[in-house]
C-alpha cells in the first residue's frame, strides 16, 4: 500500500505539472519562443515564397558543435510533427518527464526501493529557470542525472560497453549546456577517485584499482573534454568577468527555497519551504547507521558528500553574473545542491511508510506551487494572445520589431521571467517574417544568426552589446532602419509609467512612427499597437522590403 500511495501521488504530481500545457494555447516562458524561432528558421530559410526569401536574406545557419544546441535540434525534429506551438509543448512535457525519469534512475542506482524520491524532481519541473525557458540547461541536467545513474551503478568496474555509454551520455550532456556537463564529468571523476582510493585501502594494488575504477572514467570524459577545448579555442565562449566572493543572501535564498524553486508568478514561497524541509529531513535521516544487510554504499556516500559540499560552496561564492554572457550562473548552480541532497538521502532511504509520506509531501508542495501560478499564467496567456493576434495584419516576408514599454503584469520585476519578453519571435513565426528582437541570432553559441555585419538589428539597436531593443523602455534608433523595417509593434506604452511615456527616446519613436508608418491594428485592450511602413518609405504595398538587401 505505501508503494501504491507513492506511485499514485507521483503520477498525479506529473499531471499537475503538465496541466498548463493543456490549459493554455502556448507555452508560457520567457526565452522559449526564441528557441522555437531558431529551429523554425533552420527549417524554412530558403523555402519558396516571401517567408523563405526573407529568412535567407537575414539569417545564416551554423551547426558547428557548441554546448547549447540540443534543444534547437529537438525542436527542429518536432516542428514538422506538431507545428511551432506543439513542438515547444512536447519539448517542455519531455523536460518534466525527463527530470522525473532521470532522477528515478539515479536514486534507484543507489537503492531500488527509493524510486519514490523521483518526486523531488517535480518542484524543479515548473520552477524559476523552466519558466525562463532555459531548455538547454534543463536538458543538460537530465543528461547529468543519467550520467550519475550510470556511474553510481558501476561499483564493480567499467566494462567497455558501459564506459562507451558513459562517454556518449557526457557528449550528449555537453551538447545541451556546459554547466551540467561540468557537474556530470566532475561527479563521475569524483566517484571514480573515491572508489579507487577505497580499493587501495582495501588492499588492491594501485594500478589495478585505477584501471578498474578511474582510467575508464577518465577515458570516457576525454571526448567531451576535447569538444570543450575546441569550443573555447574558437573564442565563442567569452571570458568571464566578475568578482568571486561569499554571499550570505544567496545562501539564504537557497536555504528557504527561493532559489531554485520560486518563479515569482504566485504564492510559491510556502511550498518551496516545505520542499526544503522535506529534503533536509530526508538528508538528516540518512546520517543514521546502515541497517544489517543494507547496500554497501560507503564510497558513494563519501563522493556524494564531497560533491554536495563542493557545489554548495561554489554556489555561495559565485556571483549571479560573470560578464554579459554568463548570466543566471548562481540560479543554475542552485539546482545541484537539492539534487545531491536527494541522492544522499537515497543512500539510506527511510522505510516504505515514511517514504510514501515524504513523496506525498513533495508532490503536494510542487502541485501547490503549480496551482498558485495558474491565475498569473492565465493572465499572461491573455497578454500573449493579444500580441499574437496582430500577426494576421503583417504580410509574410516582413521584417518586424516589437518595442516593449512595460513588463507583463505577472512579472514582479528584474530577476523574474517575463512571458512577453521574447514573444516577438513567436509573432514573427505566425506572420512568416523576421524578428529583429530574436536574441539567439546575435550570439555565436546558437545555430542561427543574423547575416552580416551590418544587419538590421545592429542599425536599430543603439546599445553596442545589442541589448537596447530588449530594454524596457527600448533604446533604439528607428530612423536608422527607415525603408528596411516593415512592421513595428508598440507594446505596453499606454500602461507604462508616465516618465517612460514622456522620455525623449519614446517621443522620438512615436514621431518616427507618425511620420513614416501607418497604424493598422490595435489589440483589444490596447496592449499592442501595430504600425506598418508606408510604401513611400521603401516598402511594397503588400508588405515586405523593397530595399536592396542589407547583408
Amino acid at each position: 500500500m505505501p508503494a501504491v500511495v507513492a506511485g499514485v501521488a507521483l503520477a498525479l504530481g506529473v499531471a499537475v505539472q503538465l496541466l498548463p500545457l493543456v490549459l493554455f494555447p502556448t507555452v508560457l516562458s520567457q526565452d522559449g519562443p526564441a528557441h522555437v524561432a531558431g529551429a523554425w528558421v533552420l527549417l524554412h530559410s530558403g523555402d519558396d515564397g516571401p517567408t523563405g526569401a526573407v529568412l535567407a536574406e537575414h539569417y545564416r545557419a551554423d551547426l558547428s558543435p557548441v554546448p547549447n544546441m540540443l534543444a534547437t535540434l529537438l525542436l527542429t525534429a518536432l516542428l514538422p510533427l506538431a507545428g511551432p506551438d506543439g513542438a515547444e509543448a512536447l519539448l517542455v512535457a519531455g523536460l518534466v518527464l525527463g527530470l522525473v525519469g532521470a532522477l528515478a534512475c539515479a536514486v534507484q542506482a543507489l537503492d531500488r526501493r527509493a524510486w519514490w524520491l523521483a518526486a523531488a524532481a517535480l518542484p524543479l519541473a515548473g520552477s524559476h529557470l523552466v519558466t525562463y525557458g532555459f531548455y538547454n540547461f534543463v536538458l543538460g541536467v537530465i543528461g547529468a542525472l543519467l550520467v550519475l545513474a550510470l556511474a553510481l551503478r558501476r561499483r564493480d568496474g567499467w566494462p567497455v560497453p558501459a564506459a562507451a555509454g558513459l562517454a556518449g551520455l557526457l557528449v550528449l550532456t555537453w551538447t545541451a549546456h556546459l554547466l551540467p556537463w561540468v557537474f556530470a564529468a566532475g561527479s563521475a571523476l569524483t566517484l571514480a577517485g573515491v572508489r579507487a582510493a577505497g580499493a587501495v585501502r582495501g588492499g588492491q594494488p594501485v594500478p589495478a584499482a585505477l584501471g578498474r575504477h578511474a582510467v575508464p572514467v577518465l577515458l570516457a570524459v576525454l571526448p567531451s573534454a576535447a569538444l570543450t577545448a575546441l569550443y573555447l579555442a574558437t573564442g565563442e565562449g567569452p571570458p568571464a568577468e566578475g568578482e568571486v566572493g561569499p554571499s550570505w543572501a544567496r545562501l539564504g535564498a537557497l536555504l528557504i527555497g527561493l532559489r531554485p524553486f520560486v518563479t515569482g508568478w504566485g504564492a510559491e514561497l510556502l511550498p518551496a519551504l516545505l520542499t526544503v524541509v522535506v529534503l533536509a529531513v530526508l538528508a538528516a535521516a540518512a546520517l543514521r547507521r546502515a541497517w544489517p544487510g543494507g547496500p554497501g554504499l560507503g564510497p558513494e556516500r563519501i563522493a556524494l558528500g564531497l560533491l554536495l559540499a563542493g557545489v554548495t560552496a561554489v554556489y555561495w561564492l559565485t556571483p549571479d553574473r560573470l560578464g554579459e554572457d554568463f548570466g543566471f550562473l548562481a540560479a543554475r548552480l542552485a539546482w545541484f545542491p537539492p539534487l545531491l541532497l536527494v541522492l544522499w538521502a537515497a543512500t539510506r532511504a527511510p522505510g516504505p511508510r515514511a517514504g510514501a509520506a515524504a513523496a506525498v509531501l513533495l508532490v503536494a508542495a510542487a502541485s501547490a506551487a503549480a496551482f498558485t501560478r495558474l491565475p498569473a499564467q492565465s493572465t499572461a496567456a491573455g497578454e500573449v494572445a493579444e500580441l499574437l493576434a496582430l500577426a494576421e495584419h503583417i504580410p509574410p516576408g516582413s521584417t518586424i520589431a516589437v518595442l516593449q514599454y512595460d513588463r507583463s503584469v505577472i512579472s514582479p520585476g528584474t530577476g523574474f521571467p517575463d512571458p512577453l519578453r521574447h514573444e516577438s519571435s513567436r509573432l514573427a513565426i505566425r506572420a512568416g517574417g523576421v524578428d529583429l528582437g530574436h536574441y539567439e541570432a546575435v550570439h555565436d553559441y546558437f545555430q542561427v544568426r543574423f547575416d552580416g555585419p551590418p544587419y538590421l538589428r545592429q542599425r536599430l539597436d543603439v546599445d553596442p552589446q545589442l541589448r537596447g531593443l530588449e530594454r524596457i523602455p527600448p533604446v533604439v534608433d528607428l530612423p536608422a532602419v527607415r525603408g528596411d523595417l516593415d512592421a513595428v509593434v508598440v507594446l505596453g506604452l499606454d500602461r507604462a509609467h508616465p516618465g517612460v511615456r514622456r522620455a525623449a527616446g519614446t517621443r522620438a519613436v512615436t514621431a518616427e512612427l507618425s511620420a513614416h508608418y501607418t497604424q493598422v491594428a490595435t489589440s483589444p485592450s490596447g496592449l499592442g499597437v501595430l504600425w506598418r511602413a508606408d510604401p513611400a518609405s521603401g516598402q511594397t504595398a503588400g508588405g515586405g522590403s523593397a530595399a536592396a538587401p542589407t547583408g
